[in-house]
């Protein structure tokens, strides 16, 4: 299983590249449309960091797969929405599965308790977790409107939230791949001592 930990902003150029590689069919299912490099360009320097928390899953220190979940917090207090990818050669291994989970508990400590999701309706992947997370689908056409309802937060998510970054940050270090062993000066077999 890959590294699944928060991105951060310095790590901007990393989802820019994850998202550039996926293929087309993988591209357009992320965003229930056709989009093209300077579109996803766009998107990413659009990025609001203080309405957006990306979770990603990190292979060989690569990203290869995330979630981006983003609320409107003045508007909709209670609302976000989020989208979901994976490179094609960590589909099918559990990795969207886990990202949906980690983001909904992320969602739900925020005190968000309604979370919205795209799909195109022939995305079987995308539906069935949509169903197995409690996912409300309405097709319309052509695509799945997916609603995640949110209890409100408690001691236990909070602790897993927190248990989770930890264990993220841990791993990130311990295969060499975290930013503080990217630093001046940071040797990495240092930080596991």
């Amino acid at each position: 299983m890959p590294v699944i930990r928060k991105i951060i902003p310095t790590e901007l150029s990393q989802y820019r590249a994850h998202l550039l590689r996926l293929d087309k069919a993988d591209r357009y299912a992320r965003f229930a449309g056709a989009l093209s490099d300077e579109a996803v360009e766009r998107h990413c320097a659009a990025i609001d960091w203080g309405r957006t928390v990306l979770l990603g899953a990190f292979e060989d220190g690569v990203l290869r797969g995330a979630v981006e979940l983003c609320g409107e917090r003045m508007l909709w207090p209670d609302q976000a929405e989020f989208g979901i990818s994976v490179e094609s050669g960590l589909q099918g291994k559990g990795v969207g599965s886990t990202l949906v989970r980690r983001i909904l508990t992320v969602a739900r400590n925020r005190g968000i308790r309604h979370v919205h999701m795209m799909c195109l309706s022939g995305n079987v992947r995308m539906r069935a977790l949509a169903r197995r997370f409690g996912g409300r689908l309405a097709l319309d056409g052509g695509e799945a409107a997916v609603l995640f309802e949110l209890p409100p937060p408690n001691q236990f998510s909070l602790a897993l939230e927190a248990l989770e970054d930890g264990s993220g940050a841990f791993n990130s270090i311990l295969s060499g791949n975290a930013i503080l062993t990217r630093l001046p000066g940071v040797r990495p077999e240092r930080l596991a001592a």
